[in-house]
């Protein structure tokens, strides 16, 4: 748990923080909202590299969040991760293993795959290049899901 507070401290990372690491920040909060559990959780995303910083997310992310009726926030730009936010998280959700890499593989890094059973490649590849948003947004919302079921059980429960 965050040592500054009660709350759950999450941050979702990819390399820019412009199309996977938003789309699991909203997908998250939109579960945690529905849920009723917001306040237990202090959720954020960045990336690991500066090139995006300042921009709002994706228009293609922006759609498919829409489309799938998940709200993002929309003062939502992109920015890099922090030394404190490294060091402050409780969970450090990466998706692929060169950003766990990056984040240096430290105790509080996960893959956002690893609480998905009965699926091999742990990596969500970066839509980006590809144009493969929907393929990364069943992946990520996968993920998310399951890692919402893992917390709720571990702090949640009562």
């Amino acid at each position: 748990m965050d040592k500054s507070s009660d709350r759950i401290k999450i941050v979702f990372v990819c390399l820019g923080n412009y199309c996977r690491s938003p789309m699991a920040e909203a997908i998250f909060k939109n579960l945690a909202r529905r849920d009723g559990s917001l306040t237990d959780f202090e959720i954020s995303s960045a990336g690991t590299k500066d090139w995006d910083v300042g921009l709002h997310p994706d228009y293609r992310t922006r759609k498919i969040l829409d489309e799938h009726g998940i709200p993002l926030n929309p003062g939502k730009h992109a920015q890099m991760i922090t030394e404190r936010d490294i060091k402050s998280a409780d969970y450090l959700i990466a998706m692929s293993a060169k950003i766990a890499n990056d984040l240096g593989n430290k105790d509080n890094v996960y893959l956002l795959l690893d609480f998905v059973n009965d699926i091999d490649d742990k990596d969500i590849p970066d839509p980006y290049p590809t144009d493969t948003f929907p393929e990364a947004f069943e992946l990520i919302n996968m993920g998310v899901d399951e890692f919402y079921k893992f917390l709720k059980e571990k702090y949640l429960s009562k």
